[in-house]
């Protein structure tokens, strides 16, 4: 029995492993733009990479204006969201006079990198088909760009040279990140030296990060999700308080410090008197990092990192040509997309999140034994977040001397089977991601990937005819409770 020949209550998009027809080119295309960025941009472009993942990032992307223009510096399209960076690393000038010096780093740094990035912006806005990973602008980026109602554009600026110089001029071990003050709207920053605030005024708001702020960020902030939520955040918080901060790390260390319930991220907290100038001193990052608060988190989150794997490494193998789509829901979708769908779901999870479903998944790599006959160990969950989405991570072991596509066919066929039982046992699901893999101990490792949508309310006839058919399948247990 086919378990893809699914009713219309259920669409399928299932990455298998190998596919020799794939066309790698793109991805070749893309290392060689990568290959002619200064040093400055390869540094962000490895710290992007690291956050936001290989297939959502693009290095140095060009227009179609002439004959080739760099758009910016570093590109992300990551769902609904479109993250604009601009790169300007410039010498300090020396000058005795610490407001001229400023000025004119001022104009050559954070004022060129706020004309690229609303130029960018602008054009995006009214070319986003026209946007290309090469100079010779042959191949388009490989995600194309959400539509205009949906989409989110946010800008950074990444301005690095100052550090040394605000160190100094600050004095007193003062650390080298810029300050953040409010109440500077325009270009008036040129006349308050290593301060910034909205050169753009009530427009677009830009987050300008310096060296010190950008590492800080992409490190704490370091997936997708996380890193948008807190840009997002910042803007609303700063738009509306009277806050002068010691630097974008003394705003990170109030945003950690703040976390919500039920593990919804963390927020700003509530300034006591809106109407006054409230201040984040500095050192409050610092005593934030030296807690043992601070250390069981991050010791309590480096599993997570196996999720980042799992997702890098499904993504090496798309690149290279070794990982094909099986079944698509939509003839129309090509197959870059249907990979990128199922990816990103899994990449739309921030951190903790990534461990809580990196625990599952490494234990059930672990198991070894086949107990009372069965073969197969799974798990479902249900995100801490994304109260519609489950996922369903399966291990199923090829018994010895059995075919191993025999064994890829049927892995497949169980994993669409749970999927489909995770719908009938949760109230209010409507999509699942599924993972299936051979245990640890197998010589060979390959893994399945599948994305179900499943909005649609199943009648009670439906109900009983989908638990008939799991049943046939062994998949339905008689413990389960249907709801």
């Amino acid at each position: 029995m086919n378990s893809f020949n699914l009713r219309a209550a259920y669409k399928i998009t299932s990455l298998v492993y190998m596919n020799k027809n794939y066309e790698p080119s793109i991805w070749e295309a893309m290392s060689t733009a990568s290959a002619t960025a200064t040093d400055s941009e390869r540094y962000l472009a490895k710290l992007a990479k690291r956050a936001f993942l290989n297939f959502w990032s693009y290095s140095n992307p060009y227009t179609d204006e002439g004959e080739g223009k760099e758009l910016c510096d570093f590109l992300v399209v990551f769902g609904n969201d479109v993250l604009i960076f601009s790169d300007k690393h410039c010498k300090f000038p020396n000058h005795q006079d610490i407001k001229v010096s400023w000025h004119r780093w001022f104009r050559s740094s954070i004022k060129k990198s706020v004309d690229q990035l609303t130029g960018a912006a602008s054009f995006i806005e009214r070319f986003p088909t026209r946007i290309y990973i090469d100079s010779a602008c042959k191949i388009p980026i490989p995600v194309p760009l959400p539509p205009l109602n949906a989409r989110r554009v946010h800008l950074i600026a990444v301005t690095r040279g100052s550090a040394e110089a605000a160190k100094n001029s600050w004095g007193n071990g003062s650390s080298s990140s810029l300050i953040i003050n409010t109440a500077i709207n325009g270009l008036g920053e040129k006349d308050y030296p290593f301060m910034i605030g909205r050169p753009l005024h009530k427009k677009r708001f830009i987050h300008i990060l310096d060296e010190l702020t950008l590492d800080i960020l992409l490190t704490e902030l370091d997936t997708a999700s996380d890193f948008v939520d807190y840009l997002v955040k910042k803007e609303e918080f700063l738009s509306s308080a009277n806050l002068m901060a010691c630097g974008e790390e003394e705003l990170l260390a109030a945003y950690l410090s703040n976390p919500l319930p039920d593990f919804n991220g963390f927020s700003f907290p509530q300034l006591p008197h809106p109407e006054k100038l409230a201040i984040l001193k500095e050192g409050g990052w610092s005593q934030f990092c030296r807690s043992d608060a601070y250390s069981l988190w991050k010791e309590h989150l480096e599993l997570s990192y196996e999720w980042d794997r799992l997702i890098e490494y499904q993504t090496s193998h798309i690149q290279r040509g070794t990982a094909g789509v099986l079944h698509k829901y939509d003839a129309d979708i090509k197959d870059l997309h249907a990979h990128e769908l199922v990816l990103r779901k899994m990449a739309e999870e921030g951190r903790l999140t990534r461990r809580l479903l990196a625990e599952s998944y490494d234990f059930l790599l672990s198991k070894q034994l086949v107990r009372n006959g069965e073969n197969r160990f799974f798990r479902a969950l249900v995100g801490p977040v994304r109260n519609k989405r489950a996922y369903v991570l399966l291990v199923l072991i090829c018994t010895p001397g059995q075919d191993y596509d025999e064994y890829r066919e049927a892995r497949r066929e169980s994993l669409a089977g749970y999927c489909r039982a995770i719908k009938l046992r949760v109230a209010g699901i409507e999509e699942v991601v599924g993972i299936a893999s051979d245990p640890k101990s197998s010589p060979i490792s390959t893994q399945d990937f599948l994305y179900m949508e499943c909005r649609k309310q199943l009648s009670q006839e439906e109900k009983e005819a989908e638990l008939a058919f799991l049943r046939s399948l062994g998949i339905w247990k008689e413990k389960w409770v249907c709801v």
